[in-house]
């Protein structure tokens, strides 16, 4: 069993080795802080009615909150795989600049979704890193589209594929999720609070595949990588 002087020093190893594992460890400290309700969290929420009041911060903040214990795990374990497989080919800006675009980018696709079709606009809210961690996939499977890489269905049946293919799906899932889910829980009134907010998952993977697109340009007109990585 690990002395507590060795979980001490595994916990100070994994904050430094990556940027990535820095928004792990802030977004699960701030998770653990809303359920011990520290802070007021609804304050930082996304919603229409902190957007009417100014509150354009909520923007980003709204990211950083997760809506139970599910949400936080998944997200994390998500933007651990995306984030570093960002960093160990470019850098943790990259990352960072991916991951708080993604993030703003989803927050305002999802209030243009529930401005446009929801019954009760004001009755909706969004927590949640997933638009983030969607632009973190994005940007890493089109700008390295072409290398193949090794997955795990289920984490049982292993495949090989194209990076291209995780924006696909992605990109697929979000649009049926979108049509079929989303946007019928919004004609009806319901409130996204046990759903999933697909429109703010598209609005990540346009953004980080968007971000892709400029940084390939960028390097290839200045042909400097150097100057992209930290």
């Amino acid at each position: 069993m690990p002395t507590a002087a060795e979980w001490r020093s595994r916990a100070l190893d994994f904050w430094a080795r990556s940027l990535t594992n820095k928004l792990v460890v802030i977004c699960t400290a701030i998770f653990c802080l809303q359920k011990l309700s520290l802070f007021f969290a609804s304050a930082f929420f996304l919603n229409i009615s902190w957007v009417k009041s100014g509150f354009l911060l909520n923007f980003l903040t709204y990211g950083f909150l997760h809506g139970g214990f599910w949400h936080i795990v998944f997200n994390m374990l998500a933007l651990y795989f995306a984030g570093n497989a960002v960093e160990r080919y470019d850098s943790g800006k990259d990352a960072l600049i991916a991951f708080i675009g993604g993030i703003v980018a989803g927050g305002a696709a999802w209030i243009a979704a529930v401005t446009l079709f929801a019954a009760n606009p004001l009755e909706q809210t969004l927590v949640g890193a997933s638009a983030g961690i969607a632009a973190l996939f994005a940007y890493f499977s089109i700008f390295y589209r072409k290398a193949e890489i090794r997955a795990m269905i289920f984490f049982v049946l292993p495949v090989r594929m194209r990076a291209w293919v995780i924006f696909a799906a992605l990109a697929g899932f979000s649009v049926i999720g979108f049509i079929f889910d989303e946007l019928p829980a919004l004609r009806l009134g319901g409130t996204l609070s046990l759903s999933v907010a697909h429109s703010a998952h598209l609005g990540g993977l346009i953004f980080g595949a968007l971000f892709a697109w400029l940084a390939e340009r960028l390097r290839k007109n200045f042909d400097n990588t150097r100057y992209f990585r930290r």
